[in-house]
């Protein structure tokens, strides 16, 4: 991300019918060194934009930084500062036009580099965000970030021997780029190498405690691999780490199901409809065309938990009809049993756990 405009300083340029200023002003006004009479107007609009942008009121801020660019407050730091705020607030494109219109101003900057980078990946523009970091290669060639940026792009674009190649450089550049061997880590976890994976993120734990995603996909491959047990652990590090709610809710979703396997119970969910053929067809669409479950469960079935595609939560022996359970025991994990009658409609069962 860009490196924000530090609350001790902010650098004015002058409009494009005067010379440029280079003169450092403190944001802070009661700090503020001695400016001329002409300097001021700009001064205080840049200090009440970013004590807006401070109280939150992002779109107050924003307002208020456009009037001062307006009045001749155009240099790289303002510029690059109303970048940062606008890609907060979801305007990619005007944030790529501002950190344009900063190089201008002064070319070369790194930080400059990474926003665009950062906004053409909002915008789902990946070629566009790999130039820029591979221009930023070339004026740091030995800076470890640049690397694992670029080893993240190349992760993204399923380009997995380039990334690998780009993480390994930045960390014998920096052993210590936490976020370099967080992108290891997912490397390993993507050509399926799960034992690698949480050594990587015990790795990335070690040089940064507090790291939440690395504490919560330590947990889900240890469950995934079936150390419970430690799974628990971490997902419980997680949630005390995390201010996330949607984060820990999904956490203690986590939780409930790993404890549910611990005592023994299943997981499964089906569908219901009224057609042998029907039935088979769509045992078909899920078997040979892998198209999901659930979502043919809402289009079709005519069970009670339909919007929820037909899922059954977690049971236990006798909660369920003893064909039920029997049928969901016989199956492996992702697997969607043979059509089963029951009475006048048809079930497809697939188990979840």
């Amino acid at each position: 991300m860009i490196t924000p405009v530090l609350l001790c300083l902010a650098l004015l340029g002058a409009s494009h019918a005067h010379a440029k200023t280079q003169t450092q002003v403190q944001v802070q006004t009661e700090d503020a060194p001695a400016v001329t009479e002409g300097e001021a107007p700009l001064l205080q609009l840049v200090q009440e934009a970013e004590l807006l942008a401070r109280r939150g009121r992002l779109e107050a801020a924003l307002l208020k930084y456009e009037e001062a660019t307006r009045a001749g407050a155009g240099s790289a730091e303002v510029l690059n500062r109303m970048a940062e705020l606008y890609l907060v607030s979801g305007d990619a494109d005007r944030a790529v036009r501002l950190l344009h219109k900063s190089l201008e101003e002064q070319p070369a900057q790194l930080p400059v580099l990474s926003g665009l980078n950062e906004a053409f990946l909002v915008n789902g523009q990946l070629d566009s965000a790999l130039y820029y970091v591979q221009l930023a290669r070339t004026l740091a060639p030995k800076n470890s970030g640049v690397r694992s940026q670029l080893g993240y792009l190349h992760l993204q674009s399923g380009a997995l021997p380039q990334a690998r190649a780009h993480l390994d450089s930045a960390l014998v550049l920096d052993p210590r780029n936490v976020h370099g061997r967080r992108l290891l880590a997912l490397y390993y976890t993507q050509v399926d190498q799960p034992d690698s994976a949480i050594a990587g993120y015990r790795e990335v734990i070690e040089l940064a405690p507090d790291d939440v995603e690395a504490h919560n996909n330590l947990a889900f491959l240890l469950a995934a691999k079936k150390q419970y047990l430690e799974a628990l652990k971490w997902y419980g590090r997680t949630k005390f780490l995390t201010l996330d709610p949607e984060l820990r809710t999904a956490i203690h979703m986590n939780i409930e199901a790993i404890r549910a396997i611990m005592d023994g119970k299943m997981r499964a969910r089906y569908l219901l409809v009224e057609s042998e053929s029907l039935a088979i067809d769509l045992r078909r669409r899920i078997a040979e065309a892998d198209e999901d479950f659930g979502k043919l469960a809402v289009r079709f079935s005519k069970a009670p938990n339909a919007n929820a595609g037909g899922d059954l939560g977690f049971f236990g022996p006798g909660d369920m009809l003893p064909n039920v359970e029997e049928t969901v025991l016989q199956l492996q994990v992702g697997e969607t049993s043979p059509v089963i009658q029951m009475q006048k409609v048809y079930m497809l069962i697939q188990r979840l756990n």
